[in-house]
This record gives structure tokens, sequence and C-alpha cells, in this order.
């Protein structure tokens, strides 16, 4: 309970997030004239559209991201909406919502309580570690938050919210053009303080996003079954139960514009279904002005879900491929029956043309090319545990007894999911969609042709295939557990869809409903749910807790305290250099300093800092690193111990940040255990540079092209001799983390 103070003071940001969130999504989609349950489905992702189609545009226009610009954007997507109703007006087609109706179910106000408490309770399940476990301001110490942290301090500092732009800080001195999605750090910018950046990153990724996803899976439930309201109530409670998502991907990974992603994807689905099967049901000619405002709403929220991480585009495409083919051939054979013969022929070799040509232009894209390529990790060892973990949707223990126990209990739930969803036309997209991702897991864990490779879009990460597999399976088990829970001639009483088995099973038709089928529904739901809070907690919150000692990075409560003290002990404008693993990459964020290098990784296009990385030690011998010192206003050492990062002593890999003779040319400024900031004189005085946030010089360098890499030469001349020493006793070795990223 030592955190909950400080979590109960985030509750302001949490509101905040909560309402950036849902609030111009709702207005947008609510004058649009989309049914409530969509609009709160889809409201997060056609925010995050605006989002980012909006820091990409002000950016062009030379316009700083800011809250201001931002509600000018909502106000114009507003009034394009009002211009679309009165156009929709004059053609006479506002008789009915965009994306249709569903059918009509008695909903009663204790049947709309008991479903907003059952979401309630599925996302308490998921706060309520956080808020025992996790520091709200402590830093993260695994890999992507740093990175993401000061993602959001780039914004802040340069009001560059483009995908195209808004991470070029974030490779070190050197600023190049890099295209990574913005959304998530565009949106915290909203809310973030230059002093609260690390807890409104905490409260948008671990608070925030669970609740988005468990709402938007509840709401694409109600469009899945819209006339089983026990289905509805328990598609969040079964989500809840699943560790890989969000626990993992939010807590025990840090994914978290990945993870933003996946939570936008249920609302995203929800919109698709019932654009679809309003469109299946209704005359083109007579509907041509709404069906084209339902497609543009649920572009607008699929363009949300991609630029907040452009590869669920690629989940889009294969968990719908089945979909998408029947949807095809519906449309062929309605056209078949309407239209002229050579028309028919020539849309269809148009409609080929179009999709050969796409899949060529994705398929030669050369990071699509390299994912493809990623070597083949599976073996057919262990074939029941992996077969197993495919249905667990996490890797499970080799002991057979234990292993026995899940692949009858999710196993059997499983398949009487498969059989509900089977026998009703609303949901056997989802069946399909289960098996689409089902094979990718597959491709992971066994060497099978062309499913392997293909899995390599997603990094043959089975842990990323697990956190999409939620939102399937969370829809599946609900199915079979509602059917058994209910007798069919109570649901035709309740108004909603009676229960059909089929003939193999007889004997669940007589037990439907019945207290033995009740009794075993409930303890299906409680040993889920206890074993996905009991995997969470080993695999996601327990690694999420503040990390302090030998083994971490940041050694000691004094160095967290040096930390966020630098800027008081530095002048303004002043750069600190330092192995970011040290603890120095967090000061941006902790102390509003400079530093060379925000993320644990040097990249080899940054010559002047990959030279610095790589010789700084020699400064009092190496004219070159004076220069680049100078240059860039670098005036400040930051020292501390190595750690151990992926098998490797820092030392190894950024020798010139380590073993750095300080006895000549150095002054000391503060200490706190290992870790040592030194004001740097061997290069003499050093002018502190206040266009540090200015592209057009730092993508200059000292450094030529045309010279070599000190890495490369590093690596050719030490190669050997690196791997054959021994790790000094002064080394300090991070925790191993669970593999899967």
């Amino acid at each position: 309970m030592e955190h909950l103070q400080a979590w109960t003071a985030t509750a302001p940001l949490l509101v905040a997030l909560l309402l950036l969130l849902y609030v111009p999504g709702l207005l947008v989609l609510r004058l649009a004239d989309l049914r409530w349950n969509l609009a709160l489905g889809l409201a997060p992702a056609v925010t995050c559209g605006l989002v980012g189609v909006g820091g990409i545009l002000l950016d062009l226009l030379g316009v700083r991201w800011g809250r201001l610009p931002f509600l000018g954007l909502v106000a114009i997507a507003c009034l394009l909406v009002v211009g679309y109703r009165l156009l929709l007006r004059r053609a006479g087609q506002e008789g009915r919502p965009l994306g249709g109706s569903v059918p009509p179910t008695r909903w009663t106000r204790r049947d709309r309580l008991l479903a907003g408490g059952a979401v309630g309770i599925a996302v308490l399940f998921h706060w309520a570690p956080v808020v025992l476990v996790v520091d709200p301001s402590f830093p993260s110490s695994l890999t992507d938050p740093m990175f993401h942290y000061n993602g959001i301090n780039a914004v802040l500092h340069t009001g560059n919210a483009s995908m195209f732009g808004a991470m070029d800080w974030n490779y070190g001195l050197r600023v190049l053009d890099v295209s990574y999605p913005a959304v998530w750090h565009a949106l915290a910018a909203l809310v973030a303080a230059p002093e609260a950046v690390v807890e409104v990153a905490h409260v948008l990724s671990y608070l925030v996003i669970p609740a988005i996803f468990l709402l938007g899976i509840t709401c694409l439930g109600a469009e899945v079954f819209p006339r089983r309201r026990l289905m509805i109530l328990l598609t969040p409670l079964v989500a809840a139960g699943f560790v890989a998502f969000p626990d993992y991907m939010s807590v025990g990974k840090s994914f978290w514009p990945n993870a933003l992603a996946l939570a936008l994807f249920p609302g995203v689905l929800a919109a698709a279904l019932s654009v679809v099967l309003d469109v299946a049901h209704g005359r083109l000619a007579q509907n041509a002005v709404r069906y084209a405002g339902s497609a543009l709403v649920l572009l607008a929220g699929a363009a949300g879900m991609v630029l907040t991480h452009p590869t669920f585009i690629f989940t889009v495409l294969w968990v719908c491929a089945p979909w998408a083919v029947v949807v095809v051939a519906l449309l062929a054979r309605r056209l078949w029956r309407v239209w002229p013969r050579p028309r028919v022929l020539a849309a269809a070799l148009l409609a080929a043309a179009g999709a050969g040509g796409l899949v060529v232009v994705v398929l030669a894209h050369p990071q699509v090319q390299a994912a493809l390529s990623r070597p083949v990790l599976g073996e057919w060892s262990s074939f029941l545990s992996r077969l197993t973990s495919t249905l667990v949707l996490w890797p499970t223990t080799p002991n057979r007894l234990v292993l026995t126990a899940l692949a009858l209990f999710y196993g059997s739930v499983t398949v009487l999911g498969i059989v509900a969803a089977a026998r009703t036309h609303r949901s056997r997209w989802v069946l399909a969609a289960w098996v689409m991702q089902a094979l990718l897991i597959l491709g992971v864990y066994f060497p099978l042709p062309l499913l392997s490779s293909i899995a390599g879009i997603w990094y043959s990460d089975v842990y990323r295939l697990f956190a999409i597999q939620v939102v399937f399976l969370a829809l599946l088990l609900p199915m079979g557990l509602a059917m058994l829970w209910e007798r069919g001639e109570r649901a035709d009483e309740l108004g909603e869809e009676s229960v059909s088995w089929p003939r193999p099973l007889p004997v669940l038709t007589k037990l439907a409903g019945r207290a033995p089928a009740r009794a075993a529904v409930v303890l299906v739901l409680i040993v889920h749910l206890a074993l996905g809070a009991f995997l969470s907690w080993r695999m996601a919150y327990s690694p999420a807790a503040p990390s302090i000692g030998d083994r971490a990075i940041i050694g000691s409560e004094e160095e967290l305290a040096l930390l966020e003290d630098l800027d008081d002990l530095v002048p303004e404008g002043a750069i600190i250099l330092g192995d970011p693993l040290s603890g120095i990459g967090y000061a941006p964020v902790l102390a509003d300093v400079d530093t060379v290098f925000t993320q644990v990784t040097v990249r080899s296009l940054d010559k002047d800092g990959d030279y610095l990385a790589q010789r700084f030690a020699d400064i009092q011998q190496d004219p070159r690193v004076c220069d680049i010192v100078r240059h860039y206003g670098i005036s400040y050492y930051y020292e501390d111990d190595p750690v151990r990062y992926e098998g490797e002593l820092r030392d190894t890999s950024l020798p010139g940040l380590y073993d750095v003779d300080t006895s000549e040319g150095f002054t000391e400024v503060a200490s706190a255990g290992e870790a040592t900031l030194w004001r740097i004189d061997a290069c003499g005085e050093i002018d502190a540079r206040e266009d540090w946030w200015d592209p057009r010089w730092r993508n200059r360098t000292v450094v030529t092209d045309e010279e070599p890499s000190p890495q490369d030469a590093a690596d050719s001349s030490t190669a050997s001799a690196s791997t054959a020493s021994a790790a000094p006793a002064h080394a300090r070795e991070l925790p191993a983390r669970t593999a899967g990223a």
C-alpha cells in the first residue's frame, strides 16, 4: 500500500486522459449519429486518428502541437460532420443511424447497471495490482520506457507530434528523419507538464489502456451477440483473466504504443462488424450517402489504430482475411444478379489487379521482406505443451499433471465456444479470426512452411500474438459459458436468441440452465481469473516494481536524488554525456536537463555519438573527441558502474563511456554511491548551445560519413579480447526478463 497515496495524487491525470481520449471521439461520432454502443467503443480510436493526422498536418503547416491546436482540429472535424449531416438530410437518408441498428433487446436499468459493474470489476482487476506494486513517479527499468519518456519530452520541447519527425531526437546527437508512430507520445504531451512526464506515461499505459480495452471488448461483445445479455456481461470478465494483454504487454514489457493500438482494436472491430452487416442488409442505391458516412467513420477509427502502431494494418488484414473473402463473394454474387456480365467481369478484373498490386507493393517493402526473412525458431519438441499454450495464451509448464489439467480446462471451454460460434451467423467471423491467429501462434512454436515466415511480421514473438488472440478468445469463451448457463425457453422469455446445441451434444442440452451447469460456469470464471491474477503478478506486476540496488539501473536512493537534482547542479543549456543505462537516460524527464543519449542503443548513423561512445575515454589523446564535445556543448560527464544488458556488459559495447581517467581534466560536481557527475575541463571552455532543439544544425556531423565507424574499428580489433574477458568485480547485472519482446 506504500504507493497508494502517490497514485491517488495522479487522479487528475487519469480523469484528464480519459476525457481526452473519449470526449473528442464521442463528440464527432454522436454528431454523425452513430449508435451509443459503437460510439463508446470507437471514440478512443477516432480521437487517436485526430491526433495522428492532426500531428502530421500541424507539422506541415509549421504549427506547434498543443491543446489549442488540437481543439481546433476537433472543431474542424465536427464542422465536417455537420456538413455531412446536411448532405444526408438532402439525400433523404436520415432514417437509420450510421452503422445500422441491432435486433431490439429489452435492456432494463438493472441490466445496464450489471453491464457497467462487469466492466468496472474487470478494470479494477487490472488497476489494483498496479496501485499496490508500481510507483507512478519511478521510471521503469525496462528497455522501451526510456525511449518513450524522452519521446514525450521531445514533443513538449519541439511541438512536433508528427510520426515523420517527432521521434527524430531520440537517436543520439545526429537528428535525421525517422518515421515512428507518435500518437501515444502526442496524447501524453497534451496532458503532461515537463516535471510529470513519467507519471503521465504510467497513468496512460497502466490505467487508461486497460480501461479502453475492457470497455471496447464489451462494446464488441454487444455487437457480436446483441440479444445475449450474459455473453455481454461475461466478455470483460473473461478478458480480464488473460495475462498476455493488457498486463504483460503494457506493464511487463512496456510496449506502450503497441498496447494502446491493441486496446483500440475491439472498438474498430465492433464498428467494422456493424457497417458490414448494415451494408449487407440494405440497398446500395437507396443508402449510398449513409453507407459512405459509415465507411468514413470506420476509416477514421482504423486510421487512429494504425497510426498508433502501423503493424496493426497487418493484424487487420490477417485476422479479417476469411471475413473479407466471404464479403467479396457475397458482393460478387449480388452484382452478378443486377449488373450486366461484361460489367461484372471488368469490375472483377480491376479488383483483382488492384488487390494483386497492393500485395506486391506491400511484399516489396524492405521492412516487410526483412520480417518475412526472420529465422524460423520453432521446433517440434514439447508438442503438447505448446499446443496447450495456444489455448491458454501463455507458456505452460512441462509438468504432465498441470499440463493435462490446463488442456482439459481451457480445451473444453474453447470447444464449447467454437460450437456456439459456429451455429450463430453473427459470430462465425470470431471463430475464423481465432483460427487465423492460432495458426500464427503455431507458426512461431513449430516450423510450419509459410506460417512461420508470416509470423515474422510480428517479430516471431509469441507473446505479441497471444495479446491479439485475447480479443477473440474473450468472445469465444463467453459464448460457450452463456449457453451452459441459460435454458433455451428462458432465453425466449427474455427476448434473446435461444440456445441451440448440435445433436452430438444432447447431454449439454439437458444440463443447460440447471444448477450443476451454472456452478460449472461460476467455477470456470473463478479459476480463470485466479490463474490470470497469479500469472500477472509473477510475470508483469512484480518485475514492474521500483528497481533500486546493485543489479538495477539506479543503484540507490541517493543516486535517484542526484538524477532528480541535476538541473540544480548544472547551468541551463548544459549537455550531459553518459551511458543511458547508467541512469542518465532518465535525466531529461527527471530533472529537465538534456543528455546525449535518450535510449538504450547507440546507432552507427549517429557518427558523432558513436564516436564518443567508443572513444570518449581517449579525450586526453584524441583531439577529435574535444572537437565533438565543443561542437555540441557537451560540458558534463556522468560516470557509473557498467550494467549487464542482454548478456553483455555495457563497457564492452560502449567502451568510451567507461574507465575514463578523470584524475586530470575533470572536476567532480556531485556523487552518490558509485555514480559521479563530472564537469569536462579537458577541452577548455565549452559554450552551452541554446539551440539544442534546433534540427537545422543537428543533422550535420563533425565525423564525416567517409570515416569508418569507430564501432566497426573496435569490433575488428578487440572482438576476441572482449569476448574472452571476465566481468569486472564492479559490474552491475540487470535482472533477467521473461523472453518475448
